[in-house]
């Protein structure tokens, strides 16, 4: 499994150009499928990762279960970088 690459200020803000761009995707018809397929493949992480994040995108879910799966499957303990090149929060400078 690859390391989900958004940080932390990116997931808890639904309005988000990431979000925007899934519920881009479902209004085009995409395939719940195919949503969560290129979720993996743009921001990395597990399916689970990605549905997750897809269903907040679509108003079914709140960031803070997809945090509390990342924080269980070990997504900050070690130094990543987020979609813009910044440190994840919690990480030094």
């Amino acid at each position: 499994m690859s390391t989900f690459t958004l940080a932390r200020r990116t997931i808890i803000n639904e309005s988000s150009l990431e979000y925007n761009w899934v519920r881009q995707q479902v209004a085009e018809g995409t395939t719940k499928v195919q949503v969560v397929s290129a979720i993996q493949h743009c921001f990395g992480g597990d399916e689970e990762t990605a549905r997750l994040f897809f269903d907040i995108a679509i108003g079914e879910s709140s960031p803070g279960i997809l945090l509390a799966h990342l924080c269980i499957t070990d997504w900050t303990s070690r130094v990543e970088y987020d979609a813009y090149g910044e440190l994840r929060d919690g990480y030094p400078a």
